[in-house]
């Protein structure tokens, strides 16, 4: 049986991702940066973790897909992981 949606998001954002990219607000605060140059407006980590959801979203909207799910709920998730230190 697998693992639950949530489960399997929880396992991503703690385990092998974290151990290939180091903790997730780093490359978050980097999006964010990079962003916020052709928005022309400051753009935090967190909305970077909310619009990165909603892509994933609309992608399932188009084409359900169990990863997108997974996914979705992994960049809800990493809002939490912003308060760690």
């Amino acid at each position: 049986m697998s693992p639950s949606i949530l489960t399997e998001a929880n396992d991503l954002i703690h385990g092998d991702r974290q151990a290939s990219y180091g903790h997730p607000r780093t490359n978050l605060d980097r999006v964010a940066a990079l962003w916020s140059v052709p928005l022309g407006v400051t753009v935090t980590a967190e909305q970077v973790c909310l619009c990165m959801a909603l892509l994933k979203i609309a992608r399932q909207v188009n084409k359900a897909k169990r990863d997108n799910l997974v996914d979705a709920a992994g960049y809800i998730a990493l809002i939490e992981r912003l308060g760690e230190p």
